[in-house]
């Protein structure tokens, strides 16, 4: 209130000395330039040149005013694009969500626009990929690499999830791998290149990317535990189902065999599979790489088929071999099948006395067909033809035959 009365106050005062100004004289201004001559007072003059003063100031106005009226409507119809693009989007999304692979791809399309564009052609390659339209959704993923820079890595990696869920193993597999040589330090791909070798059955390649998933936490603690044991057992299968060379190779498969984490090895879910190894071994003939792998799995899973087996192999040092099993029976006094085992362990060494103990204290325990077999193969070698009869009869009570007529003695004469 007070500052309009000051200035109300200083306009009264400006008029006031401007009409006094222009009562005492009216002043006189002359311009000439060339035969043009104008001849006013000040007073007119000054008018003037404020009225000239505004009408300028007026027409810059009017020119920046339609100049930007002009940007204005630009920008106004960008918007509106914008805002169309943006709800064509949306709309899309939802269709691709509601599964309208079609109408989804129809409108994610046309509503890509600016910044979104990559977005856009993703979405809308997925809703092709849906539709069983593979030739579009490679073509929608090439138009999002070009619409954004820098986004090649984005883009492949959709391309290799895109290419998993068509099975077409060996196209991600070169994806992946071309995405590990532009982006070595990116490791996401690393879980989709593990998913194809797993489809493609490649182990050995399985086997060599573990560590690497492993330490970077792409896979964590049970998860990480069974995968190691399925691709394990799975290598280690392979191995004694193949025709290769190299799975003739018992050297060769050692050297594999000893990549097995300690973890894995020790799993009962690997029992079988190692049980298949070491048997793969006797038949390649690898006696002393089988007799070593059977001491080791013996002093982990005491199992009496384990046991049986290390008395038939032949190790690299028998005296040693030996001694391991007699280690294990002050543990395990009244074990028949290791009783047995060592028997023939004793006939390896060619220890004979020892053999017949072994052998005895076996068939002590319990009957069995198999150990009179061998004492009766023992008995007959030394000499002592009646009691190799003798068990081969025991022997043979233990598996009752038929009742079937049989030369008498005389009739053989």
């Amino acid at each position: 209130m007070k500052l309009r009365l000051v200035l109300f106050v200083a306009l009264l005062t400006l008029g006031a000395w401007l009409g006094q100004s222009m009562l005492q004289g009216s002043g006189y201004v002359l311009l000439s330039y060339g035969s043009w001559v104008v001849e006013t007072s000040i007073w007119v003059g000054l008018i003037l040149i404020v009225s000239l003063a505004v009408l300028s100031y007026l027409s810059i106005h009017l020119i920046v005013a339609a100049l930007q009226a002009e940007d204005r409507l630009r920008q106004w119809r960008a918007e509106r694009g914008a805002h169309k693009a943006m709800r064509k989007t949306v709309q899309g999304l939802l269709s691709l969500a509601e599964g309208n692979w079609k109408r989804a791809q129809r409108l994610l399309v046309s509503g890509a626009h600016g910044e979104t564009r990559l977005i856009n052609y993703i979405a809308a390659a997925r809703a092709a990929q849906q539709n069983g339209d593979f030739d579009r959704c490679d073509e929608l993923l090439a138009e999002a690499a070009s619409t954004t820079k820098g986004a090649e890595l984005a883009v492949s990696l959709q391309q290799a999830q895109l290419q998993l869920e068509r099975h077409q193993y060996e196209q991600c597999l070169a994806t992946c791998l071309r995405i590990r040589k532009q982006f070595p330090k990116h490791q996401y791909a690393n879980k989709m290149l593990l998913k194809a070798y797993m489809a493609l059955e490649d182990w050995q390649a399985v086997v060599d990317l573990l560590p690497q998933l492993i330490k970077h936490r792409l896979i964590l603690g049970k998860a990480a535990a069974q995968l190691e044991l399925k691709a394990y057992s799975a290598l280690i299968e392979h191995i004694v189902k193949g025709r290769s060379a190299q799975s003739k190779d018992a050297a060769a498969i050692m050297k594999i065999w000893r990549q097995v984490p300690k973890a894995v090895l020790e799993h009962k879910e690997f029992i079988p599979v190692a049980d298949g190894f070491v048997r793969y071994l006797i038949k390649l003939d690898a006696q002393k790489q089988a007799e070593s792998l059977l001491r080791h799995l013996l002093t982990q899973n005491w199992r009496s088929d384990w046991v049986r087996l290390y008395g038939w192999v032949k190790g690299q040092d028998e005296q040693k071999q030996l001694l391991f099993a007699e280690d294990q029976l002050k543990e395990r006094p009244n074990d028949a099948m290791l009783l047995l085992t060592l028997g023939r362990l004793s006939l390896r060494n060619e220890l004979w006395a020892k053999a017949n103990e072994y052998l005895q204290a076996s068939l002590a325990i319990k009957e069995d067909a198999e150990t009179r077999a061998e004492l009766g193969r023992l008995y007959l070698a030394q000499g002592d033809n009646t009691k190799a009869l003798d068990m081969l009869k025991q022997g043979a009570a233990l598996h009752p035959l038929p009742d079937l007529p049989l030369p008498q003695a005389d009739e053989l004469q």
